[in-house]
């Protein structure tokens, strides 16, 4: 009775001790095929909806299509200026008019003149009259020959008489065409976008073609409405750039406002020599590069304010909507014909999974998932840190924070570790690079890289290869706001 009491609790004993080496066994085994590191995961169906690749980004500004200078008479004194700059004028609105003082002062003079002459005149034909009747009655030879003499003089003195009063008549008239003209009107409608009071040369209207004006303009108009894009490369990258080119225009305060464009012109008098070099481009180190300017029309301005700064790139196609996930080559593993990507399990730990692949777009190089994945899915980007059995986070500060403290500080995470779920999709992170970047205002030499380039090389428009850079992956950002890199710090 006692044995067959003692051989169930023996066994009961034994499967115990076997529940308890199986648990061990696996919970070892998962140790050993992890690395002790947390592994930042994304949301695929975040990273199917962002922007990917890596675009060479340039510095563009709205101005007007069309720039009128207005210069002052050095010779004249203002009187009084009409306007102020930011007003809104209609074409032949008063700008500013002349003291005329002094110009009617001399028209007064010149009217005295002119009076001289005609009295002038007037003596000589007198005198004429008088020369020729005692000429014809006289009766010496040498008394003929003198009054004759006399009369030719008179008559070379009327002409020169002649001469100043013509002369005179149209100095009166332009000193007249002064005075009435002595209120300049505006020769378009526009706004006033600059009075320069130390400006002196001769009242003229120059046309310009909206990215230059005269600096010794008066007064200086730009059209209102039309509106184009002025945008500036180095000379590297600026063959990027031809008449019909099209383009993305992107806000630089949130980029998922953006506007559609074509290029215009291309002009290739360089504007300057500096040590940037082009907008995108590496173009550091002191290396001279000179900048040249492009012009974008855009489809519309709606929303565009005259003198905003915004991102100018080449349109490959990187806002079109495509159904189904895309993922960047880069998130993807190739051996031989088959694809791999880092995928959270069940368990919160990193596996190994196969995809199948469908259409490839070389332009944004990305790959259609047909199978293997699922919008809700989250996965890592491949590098020597992720291997398999690794805890999955998607916090990065958490990554960052093992980093700081070594691979070890993980063994006390692992009871604490919260599961991924599509609730922190918005967990703040910076991408698996392991270097945050702040977003950072751009200007001639920076590198601006679009949310998803992690492993690529931007080129930044230049001809050849362009300069390698260690990139992130997109962050969780729910807005897909790009990530910047730049000398002169955060927006």
């Amino acid at each position: 009775m006692k044995k067959k009491v003692i051989i169930p609790i023996i066994i009961v004993v034994l499967l115990i001790i076997a529940a308890l080496v199986f648990v061990f066994f696996f919970r070892g085994r998962n140790k050993a095929t992890g690395n002790g590191k947390l592994t930042y995961v994304e949301s695929v169906g975040i990273i199917s909806t962002k922007s990917v690749g890596v675009e060479s980004r340039y510095m563009g500004v709205v101005e007007s299509q069309e720039t009128k200078s207005i210069n002052k008479d050095a010779n004249k004194t203002v009187k009084e200026v009409y306007v102020k700059e930011g007003d809104v004028v209609k074409e032949g609105d008063e700008l500013f008019s002349y003291d005329t003082t002094d110009m009617e002062l001399d028209l007064e003079q010149m009217n005295l003149d002119r009076t001289g002459i005609v009295n002038t005149i007037a003596s000589y034909n007198t005198s004429l009259t008088d020369y020729k009747t005692q000429r014809d009655n006289a009766t010496n030879e040498d008394d003929i020959l003198s009054y004759t003499s006399q009369i030719n003089s008179i008559n070379t003195s009327i002409k020169e008489q002649e001469y100043n009063l013509t002369v005179k008549d149209l100095e009166i008239t332009k000193q007249q065409n002064a005075i009435d003209e002595a209120t300049v009107t505006a020769p378009m409608s526009g706004i006033i976008k600059k009075i320069n009071e130390s400006a002196g040369e001769s009242t003229s209207f120059d046309m310009n073609e909206g990215s230059t004006e005269d600096s010794n303009a008066y007064i200086t108009i730009i059209a209102e409405g039309e509106y184009r894009i002025k945008g500036t490369a180095d000379e590297s990258s600026i063959r990027l750039f031809q008449s019909g080119t099209p383009v993305l225009i992107r806000s630089r305060v949130d980029e998922s406002i953006y506007w559609k464009g074509t290029v215009s012109k291309v002009d290739l008098e360089p504007e300057s020599n500096n040590t940037d070099g082009g907008y995108g481009m590496m173009g550091g180190g002191g290396t001279m590069a000179s900048s040249y300017s492009f012009y974008v029309k855009p489809e519309n301005t709606d929303d565009m304010i005259l003198g905003q700064h915004l991102y100018i790139e080449l349109d490959m196609g990187q806002t079109d909507v495509k159904s189904g996930i895309f993922l960047p080559s880069y998130y993807l593993i190739q051996e031989n014909d088959e694809y791999f990507v880092w995928k959270q399990g069940e368990d919160n730990k990193i596996v190994k999974t196969k995809v199948t692949v469908g259409d490839y777009d070389e332009n944004l190089d990305v790959f259609q998932i047909v199978d293997g994945l699922k919008a809700e899915d989250y996965i890592a980007f491949p590098n020597d840190d992720v291997v398999e059995g690794n805890e999955c986070t998607t916090s990065y500060e958490d990554v960052q924070k093992q980093n700081e403290e070594g691979p070890d500080s993980s063994e006390g995470a692992e009871e604490g570790m919260e599961s991924t779920n599509p609730d922190n999709e918005g967990t703040d992170s910076t991408g698996p690079g392991g270097e945050s970047s702040d977003d950072t205002e751009g200007s001639d030499g920076d590198i601006i890289i679009s949310p998803d380039g992690p492993g690529g090389s931007s080129d930044g428009g230049d001809s050849g290869d362009g300069p390698s850079s260690d990139l992130s992956p997109a962050d969780d950002n729910p807005d897909g706001s790009g990530t910047v890199i730049s000398d002169e710090g955060p927006q």
